[in-house]
């Protein structure tokens, strides 16, 4: 068959679908809003994961004091606010904070004296993720005030060389891996939906009794997914560029590897609905796939730091690749030991390999339905 040919199947099974969608506003919906729910979920968690909030009471006013509390702050590893002995001791008691933490009222006379100042820290060991934060980043912030307020007496000091250009937040960082998540299940939901309905409607049988190539509907199909997955894409980069304000740096390969990503997802959809054949099953299959996916990928940092089983589950994952390659595209960021060209290669190699899968499935299921 000609490819004139085979661009006019693609385009009429891709109007096809669209129109059929139209035609079922819940499922349209449905495909749009869980990829948001599932972004602003995980925000949450991330925003709530970050930092230990703790409260400070501080009981000298000297210029020592504020400046510990102030190494406190730069350590990154707390939400402060100061208060009194008993609003802290309250809120602590009420779960509202992690840990008090007391700057004794001899602070700076003790210290302008050479003697041992005691500071107490009270902590909520309730949770031991933030425990140990306090554990670690206290002792921290101590040895860096002392290191900044008495140089002279220090002799040791770290002397640190960045592997990267510049630093970047817990949040800015997971909510790039996150934005990838969302837009494999926006295009798996949308894939598989539209691929199930073919077999619920009973379209599947003219699709693959029509003299036209496998090939030529499974790209019919994935282009109409293609709509309305954009559109939750959409959102979803929205919701972290405009309200987070994670700013890509290389705008351009947001846009291409978005498109790779769709195309990617999409395929894998379109499989996924033409081996369950019904929508009911195919949500939650593609809810389910994608939350083991996410946490094996490395949202969090490179996946080789997940160890060997782990990263080799994440070596055959394309959301792994995805992740790199959107790492790059907002922070510049080269978090994997591929490049940019691997990972393009691997999700592009995903997309087709998934395809003509999807058809040598299609042509099979679709004459024994």
């Amino acid at each position: 068959m000609s490819l004139r040919h085979n661009l006019r199947v693609v385009r009429a099974v891709a109007a096809a679908d669209i129109r059929l969608t139209l035609r079922e506003p819940l499922f349209a919906i449905v495909g749009v809003v869980i990829p948001i729910n599932f972004l602003l979920l995980f925000l949450l968690f991330a925003i709530s994961g970050g930092q230990a909030p703790i409260a400070v009471v501080l009981s000298d006013q000297g210029p020592l004091a504020e400046r510990f509390v102030q190494a406190m702050s730069n350590s990154q590893s707390f939400i402060i606010h100061t208060t009194s002995p008993a609003d802290a001791e309250r809120e602590i008691r009420a779960g509202a904070i992690v840990a008090v933490v007391t700057v004794p009222q001899d602070f700076d006379a003790a210290l302008a004296a050479g003697r041992r100042v005691d500071v107490p820290v009270e902590i909520n060991n309730l949770n031991v993720d933030f425990t140990n934060d306090i554990r670690r980043a206290v002792p921290l912030s101590i040895t860096s005030f002392y290191a900044d307020a008495f140089p002279d007496q220090v002799v040791v000091h770290a002397v640190e060389s960045d592997v990267q250009a510049h630093d970047t937040g817990y949040l800015p960082y997971l909510a790039v891996s996150i934005v990838v998540a969302g837009l494999m299940l926006a295009a798996l939901l949308q894939g598989s939906v539209n691929a199930a309905r073919d077999y619920e409607l009973g379209t599947v049988k003219e699709l693959a009794l029509a003299p036209v190539s496998r090939i030529a509907i499974g790209l019919g199909k994935m282009l109409g997914s293609a709509a309305l997955t954009a559109a939750s894409a959409l959102l979803v980069l929205g919701v972290v560029i405009l309200l987070i304000g994670v700013r890509p740096l290389h705008p351009l390969e947001v846009i291409g590897f978005a498109l790779l990503m769709i195309a990617a997802f999409l395929a894998l959809g379109v499989l996924a609905g033409t081996l369950v054949r019904r929508r009911q099953q195919a949500i939650p299959l593609a809810i389910a796939s994608v939350l083991p996916l996410f946490f094996l990928s490395g949202p969090f940092g490179p996946a080789n730091w997940l160890g060997p089983v782990p990263g080799a589950i994440a070596a055959v994952s394309p959301l792994t690749y995805a992740i790199a390659a959107f790492q790059h595209a907002f922070h510049g960021y080269q978090t994997a030991t591929q490049d940019l060209t691997v990972d393009t290669i691997v999700l592009s190699g995903f997309t087709l390999v998934t395809v003509a899968l999807t058809a040598f499935v299609f042509g099979r299921r679709g004459v024994a339905h």
